[in-house]
């Protein structure tokens, strides 16, 4: 009895203390939003809703005993908790376990969080809420939705190449469909329209790593890394890069062995045949148990980062040294 009294509380207790973890921006982002849309009208928002940092704990703790205004609750939120140090996480424990009954808590953290011991410290106290990149189907769903709801059409292979461009990164995924439907005249998306609009840069950014691959050169191919992390490219992302261009390297080698000639290949592939051609020159400096490699060291190295066994510089930096050695 004591036991199910003690569960009952510590729900109570986490009704209105939210943890959001996970690495997905945009999902993180739409969870704090429904929270904070949930408990405040849209003219409320501007008096009772505030977002605070680690290094502003003061400001944080004010503002979760502050009463609301025009409203029977505030929503405060505390971003990056990877951020905390003890003696946040010790003030942040007092203050969940007796809660202010008007403030909505919102904290939001990346996966890594969970394996700390702050974590444990915090997570008992307050509702989780997951905010991990949904699965590729769900991701393709998504921007068949989208394009629906603006009354455009748009390809399945049009859908596979943009996941396959911009892997589990939904908010770059936004960005680039949004730019899809605001350039599309014909009312309808093909691959050469995603090629052109989202690929483009990205391509050629992968054709240049793979020349320094090809080139052996390990200084060129680290700046063009470096190059990529400037450009806020994550190394999860990179690795969704080069996996397309790999296994369309295999898809043109397959079909050139088959006797199919560059315009052919294009036709089946969905690409420009000047595109198909460039792939077909880089295809031909390799043989398909060479790239059947390199598509292996990408998926181990996509699985160590996401797993968590090695940290993503170091992972990457790894890849490469493999790629160029």
């Amino acid at each position: 009895m004591a036991e199910r009294t003690l569960r009952l509380f510590y729900l109570n207790l986490m009704a209105e203390n939210y943890l959001i973890l996970g690495d997905d921006k945009l999902v993180s982002d739409k969870e704090i939003a429904k929270i904070r849309d949930k408990a405040l009208s849209q003219e409320a928002v501007s008096f009772n809703y505030s977002v605070h940092m680690p290094s502003d704990m003061a400001g944080l703790m004010d503002s979760l005993g502050t009463l609301p205004i025009l409203s029977e609750k505030r929503v405060v939120l505390l971003k990056e908790a990877g951020s905390l140090n003890d003696e946040n996480v010790e003030d942040l424990v007092r203050y969940l376990e007796k809660p202010c009954e008007s403030s909505v808590f919102i904290i939001s953290a990346d996966a890594s969080f969970k394996k700390s011991g702050r974590y444990r410290k915090i997570s008992r106290l307050m509702k989780t809420v997951s905010a991990d990149s949904p699965p590729p189907a769900t991701i393709k769903s998504w921007i068949r939705a989208f394009f629906e709801k603006e009354g455009l059409t748009i390809s399945t292979r049009a859908v596979d190449l943009v996941v396959e461009l911009k892997g589990a990164d939904t908010a770059g995924i936004k960005t680039e469909i949004e730019k899809l439907a605001g350039y599309c005249e014909e009312g309808k998306i093909d691959t050469e329209d995603v090629e052109k609009l989202v690929g483009r840069s990205v391509t050629e950014v992968v054709f240049k790593l793979v020349d320094a691959i090809n080139a052996r050169d390990a200084k060129w191919a680290f700046r063009i890394l470096e190059d990529l992390y400037d450009q806020k490219k994550h190394p999860v992302e990179i690795i969704g890069y080069l996996s397309w261009y790999m296994r369309m390297m295999q898809n043109v080698k397959l079909l050139s062995g088959k006797g199919f000639g560059p315009e052919e290949i294009a036709e089946e592939l969905g690409y420009s045949s000047g595109y198909v051609k460039r792939l077909l020159g880089q295809s031909r400096k390799h043989s398909a148990a060479k790239i059947g490699r390199w598509v292996t060291l990408l998926f181990d190295t996509d699985r160590a980062i996401k797993t968590g066994s090695k940290a993503a510089p170091v992972a990457m930096d790894m890849l490469i040294a493999e790629f160029v050695g």
